[in-house]
């Protein structure tokens, strides 16, 4: 579910033109839809709302096209011409990623990471930003990422039309330091001993509790719990996001971690990321003074 709270109104355009579906031998083929991505923000791009998270180190955009299984169908690696000194300036700012002649059919995600070029590239010196373009999976680089709902490209190409769709982000976790000034303390700006550029171990834990109020299951974590009497279903977790955990044994399901306070003794299970992408509700949060793996 796309946090509508932290969507900005403004684009990271992508021409992403989907070919025409199949038509009548009699018909000419329609042209191209022109879709957009509107880029918006969750809690881990900071305060507020990601619009002071520092992007002077943002080098190239990685666009994916998914298929229904997840599977990559297409990918483009874009460099940016022009560096931007602040989120807001993506969130807000004019059109900066132009692609086209994407081939994509069918129902798919749209997928988005900004790649960094700080810290030192292959062989010690520089990264260079066609390092980062031949490695675009490599989330030690990544400052951002995010994924659309599933897009269904008949419904773009019916109409012939330029459409938007929305997409929100997670940004890579650069907490405030003593005495930095706080339009630069997250992101490109945050990176130092406190927060290396290389990405440190994360996991996707919650905001708040994990028992919040609902309405449906879709506002449990995108669903991993279930909405019971106007609250997340933490008993019913089983191993999974939320699901209780101790270092005497009562553990995690495959692909999660039992992650609590350092020096606790029980903790809740969360899946690694940003491999895997956290549901809406929970960030991407790294091993350190505040989170720890238990047992």
């Amino acid at each position: 579910m796309i946090e509508r709270r932290a969507l900005w109104r403004s684009l990271l355009a992508c021409a992403l033109a989907a070919l025409a579906m199949a038509c009548p031998p009699a018909l000419e083929p329609r042209p191209p839809a022109s879709l957009s991505l509107q880029i918006g923000t969750r809690q881990s791009c900071g305060v507020p709302s990601g619009l002071d998270f520092d992007t002077s180190c943002l080098a190239a955009v990685d666009v994916l096209v998914l298929d229904e299984n997840t599977e990559i169908v297409e990918e483009r690696c874009v460099p940016l011409d022009n560096r931007l000194g602040e989120l807001r300036e993506l969130v807000r700012g004019e059109a900066i990623l132009h692609t086209g002649g994407l081939s994509a059919k069918g129902k798919v995600y749209f997928e988005v990471r900004g790649l960094h070029d700080a810290g030192v590239g292959e062989g010690g010196g520089p990264i260079d930003v066609t390092e980062l373009c031949e490695h675009p999976a490599r989330a030690d680089h990544w400052l951002f990422w995010g994924r659309s709902a599933l897009v269904d490209l008949a419904s773009y190409d019916a109409n012939g039309g330029s459409d938007v769709i929305p997409i929100v982000v997670d940004c890579r976790d650069c907490t405030y330091t003593e005495g930095c000034p706080s339009s630069r303390c997250y992101g490109c700006g945050g990176f130092g001993d406190a927060c290396p550029a290389a990405l440190p171990t994360s996991f996707c834990t919650p905001v708040g509790a994990c028992d919040k109020s609902c309405a449906e299951d879709a506002d449990c974590f995108d669903g991993a719990l279930s909405c019971v009497d106007e609250r997340c279903d933490v008993g019913g977790a089983a191993g999974g996001l939320c699901g209780f955990c101790n270092d005497a044994g009562v553990g995690c399901a495959d692909g999660y971690t039992c992650v609590g306070a350092p020096g606790a003794s029980f903790g809740r299970c969360a899946p690694l990321c940003p491999d895997e992408l956290c549901p809406a509700g929970t960030k991407c949060t790294r091993l350190g003074p505040d989170l720890s793996i238990i047992g």
